[in-house]
């Protein structure tokens, strides 16, 4: 490492490097490799730009002379940083163009490095400060740390390939930068402890070190953050130099979760509030864009709260009244529903909920936000109109807590009679729609259907949401009784109504709805490309905020990847659609956390699996779910890792031990489940010895799957029949059932149910490996099209090439790919020739 930085030989000591540095060589070799006039480092205080700046000054090359300049952020004239900056250049002359001629004449390459960069607008300093770095030759190269960004010509630059620029999100920590200024300061922390360090300062460098301030080597990490140092450190290097009126707008914003330019006009003053915006922001006063297209912004959220609590309470509410008054005029009714109750008036707080609509529920955070409103809300207050009760009751059925939904459905009864006919109609159809959605979750089927029938026939057509809700539980039950033309065509119906509702939420619950079907009859690459759709869809209309149809998007493809084989895919999508239901306080991520535990089962990581349907379990308790909403799905999970444990017995007494109305009992977004549990007290009864009766009952649930084009499921009980029938001494029945059931999983691409089989009895699948070059391999395993493009995989084609030589698009041919693979049962193309040529298709 070259120590002569300077012409004196000596590093000076501003760039000398702080005790338990942390070396951060992503962004110092990045900066270093940039070959450009700038290097700009844009940042709020506490982002650790000055230590980066000497980082790389350690690294200056030998042969290039280095000169620091530390402005301090301070106000300065044109004609005093002039006479700074000659100074240290060691120039004769302090005026521009001396400067300018000092730095052509100068032929060793300089690095000069302007530090903490004036901290307010100066605009004749910047268009100098711009003179100089355009007019400069390339020998000079120029680093600026600076909180506001200054305005110079960056464009241009950044077009010429003359600029290399770091803001705050950049210079944040990562996960293991973290792990390791930890590690630095003697703890050893576990990954949890990290990641919740790096979450609650996103990885802003001031918070992480005031964080660790004043722990001993091995002490646990503070349960609270030390908010005092926090506020002494923004107080001192930051708040304690801004003029009032931008200190005043500073702590008004950090009430509001989320701003415009629009609002602040509102808040601040007319005429002032966007300029104010404006300053602030360039400013580098930790504001930050909240959206992509740059128009709405928030408070850094680590500094936030702090910020927040230095406004008076009088000033605090005044503001929030203004906020809800003027979101009430946008109709931006969840804002100034939040704001109205920050503000103490729960009487216009439970006004505005009465404007919410069903589908907006199933938007962002808003199923939370309201169960969130109604317990902050008097019980008189949400129980003092029909409509109030209703939201509740739907908000709480939503949620899955079955039990406060049947007490608001109880209240309507006080609301009659109605004042007129019409409205007493209205209400009965109302009552009936929720006491159907309430029968059904409890089980009770056919009290359900008629309820449902009538409360569509009778609903207002304002009431669209909550016939659509009362048509899904008519294709829920059309699917547990497999009747799957008519779940179809209803499905049809509702999403067309939906769109004329111009309801993307609604339209995305029966999307799921109609991808649900297609899982349950095999079309798997359907099923995935829906979703993929549907997914982009969501993102675009819905940016990066948390949703529950979001979520559930994603769960749902993930447990398709699942069967498909692709593991690691699944895995993501789990995990990611998990973080989303958690961030929405949405129930569905229990399915999240089943899908991790099914995933930790193929790894073979069976306490892993358990403790994962505990955390499960744990989510339900907390969540106050009702129980029969959840009960199957956590036994069948628990009875196939018993079964993977040999286990069979308890797995058989569990099943049994299940009352009669849940076994029966299929939850919605589950229509199958009756089926699947039964299949598994079939398997129970199969490895405990119960051969003879178990195979009948085996056959006859795979004809009966067959003839409802249950696919997946008449493939995985063929696998349990070949078992049964060869523990039989039935060999050659056994063989053909096996060899049909591998052909149909490969057909629609059920890598998982084949590799369920090969797990639970390897023997058979090395006998259908013998078997594979006989006759009785179906041929029609592969399209035609499909083998001719194998054949050209097989010789080493790329996709490109195989689009050439067949005549077809490369779209065609990667979904020609995908289906190979799917059917094959595997997840690269040099598998599926390996795979192909056992099953002499590649040939």
């Amino acid at each position: 490492m070259p120590k002569r930085l300077n012409d004196s030989g000596l590093l000076p000591e501003s760039l000398r490097l702080p005790r338990g540095h942390l070396p951060r060589p992503r962004l110092r070799d990045a900066l270093l490799e940039a070959e450009c006039r700038l290097r700009l480092l844009c940042a709020p205080a506490g982002s650790g730009k000055s230590v980066i700046l000497s980082e790389c000054a350690q690294q200056c090359p030998a042969g290039t002379r280095l000169v620091y300049l530390d402005l301090r952020g301070q106000p300065l004239s044109p004609e005093a940083w002039l006479q700074r900056l000659a100074f240290a250049l060691g120039a004769d002359s302090a005026d521009q163009a001396g400067i300018r001629q000092y730095l052509e004449d100068h032929e060793q390459p300089l690095w000069l490095l302007l530090d903490n960069y004036p901290r307010f607008p100066d605009s004749e300093l910047d268009t100098l400060l711009n003179d100089l770095i355009v007019s400069a030759p390339r020998r000079i190269h120029w680093w600026l740390a600076s909180r506001r960004r200054p305005q110079l010509q960056l464009a241009r630059l950044l077009l010429e390939g003359e600029l290399f620029e770091l803001d705050g999100s950049e210079l944040a920590f990562t996960e293991s930068e973290v792990a390791d200024l930890v590690q630095i300061g003697g703890h050893h922390w576990p990954r949890p402890e990290v990641q919740a360090l790096q979450k609650a300062s996103q990885g802003w460098c001031a918070g992480i070190r005031l964080r660790l301030l004043g722990l001993q080597p091995g002490q646990p990490p503070q349960t609270e953050r030390n908010d005092v140092l926090l506020l002494d450190y923004l107080k001192r290097e930051v708040l304690n130099e801004l003029p009032n009126d931008w200190q005043h707008a500073l702590y008004s914003l950090a009430q509001l979760q989320e701003f415009d330019a629009a609002l602040c006009e509102q808040l601040l003053g007319v005429g002032e509030g966007a300029h104010l915006l404006g300053q602030l922001t360039e400013c580098g006063l930790f504001i930050e864009s909240a959206s992509e297209d740059g128009k709405h912004f928030r408070v850094f959220t680590v500094v936030a709260p702090l910020l927040a609590s230095l406004l008076p309470v009088t000033m605090a509410s005044a503001l929030f009244r203004k906020a809800c008054q003027w979101c009430v005029s946008q109709g931006q009714v969840r804002s100034a529903l939040e704001y109205a109750l920050k503000a103490g008036q729960p009487e216009v707080a439970a006004n505005l909920m009465q404007h919410y609509t069903r589908d907006r529920m199933l938007q962002g955070r808003s199923l939370a936000l309201l169960t969130q409103w109604c317990s902050e809300l008097p019980e008189s207050l949400l129980a003092s109109t029909p409509r109030l009760v209703l939201l509740n009751a739907w908000t709480q059925l939503l949620c899955g807590r079955l039990d406060e939904a049947q007490e608001h459905a109880n209240r309507l009864a006080r609301f009659m009679p109605q004042p007129d006919a019409q409205h007493q109609q209205e209400l009965i159809a109302q009552w009936k729609a929720l006491v159907a959605n309430l029968a059904f979750h409890r089980g009770a089927a056919e009290q359900s259907r008629p309820l449902l029938r009538e409360a569509i026939d009778e609903l207002p057509r304002r009431a669209w949401g909550q016939r659509l809700f009362c048509c899904a539980l008519q294709i829920e039950q059309a699917l547990i009784e497999g009747r799957f033309d008519e779940a179809q065509e209803l499905n049809r119906q509702a999403i067309k109504q939906s769109r004329e509702q111009a309801s993307l939420a609604m339209e995305s619950f029966f999307a799921l709805s109609h991808v649900k079907l297609l899982e349950i009859r095999g079309e798997l690459l359907r099923a995935e490309t829906l979703l993929k759709h549907l997914y982009s869809e969501l993102n675009a209309a819905w940016s990066a905020e948390a949703s529950p149809m979001r979520a559930r998007v994603q769960l749902r493809r993930a447990a398709l990847l699942l069967q498909q084989g692709r593991y690691q895919e699944a895995e993501a999508s789990f995990k990611s659609g998990l973080q989303d239901c958690l961030d929405c306080v949405d129930p569905a991520a229990f399915w999240g956390h089943l899908g991790l535990a099914e995933l930790d089962a193929l790894h073979g990581d069976l306490a892993g699996a358990f403790s994962r349907i505990a955390d499960a379990e744990r989510l339900m308790h907390f969540g106050h779910i009702s129980v029969p909403l959840y009960q199957g799905l956590l036994l069948r999970a628990k009875a196939r890792l018993w079964l993977i444990q040999g286990r069979a017995a308890q797995a058989e007494k569990a099943l049994r031990n299940l009352s009669a109305e849940a076994i029966h009992f299929s939850p919605y977004g589950m229509p199958d489940l009756n089926l699947r549990l039964r299949l598994l007290l079939l398997q129970a009864q199969l490895a405990n010895g119960a051969i003879v009766e178990t195979v009948d009952a085996l056959g006859a649930m795979r004809r009966q799957a067959l003839e409802e084009g249950r696919r997946p499921l008449a493939c995985e009980v063929g696998f349990s029949l070949a078992e049964g029938l060869y523990a039989a001494n039935r060999q050659e029945h056994a063989k053909q059932v096996m060899l049909d059931a591998l052909s149909m999983a490969r057909q629609m691409g059920l890598a998982s149910a084949e590799r369920d089989f090969a797990l639970r009895n390897p023997a058979m699948m090395r006998w259908a490996g013998k078997a594979g070059s006989h006759d009785s391999v179906p041929a029609t395993l592969l399209t035609p099209r499909e083998r001719d493009v194998l054949k050209l995989i097989a010789q080493g084609y790329s996709n490109q090439q195989i689009a050439d030589a067949l005549f077809i698009s490369l779209h065609t041919v990667k979904t020609h790919a995908q289906r190979i693979n799917c059917k094959l049962g595997v997840e690269r193309r040099t598998q599926a020739v390996v795979r192909a040529k056992e099953l002499g298709l590649a040939g």
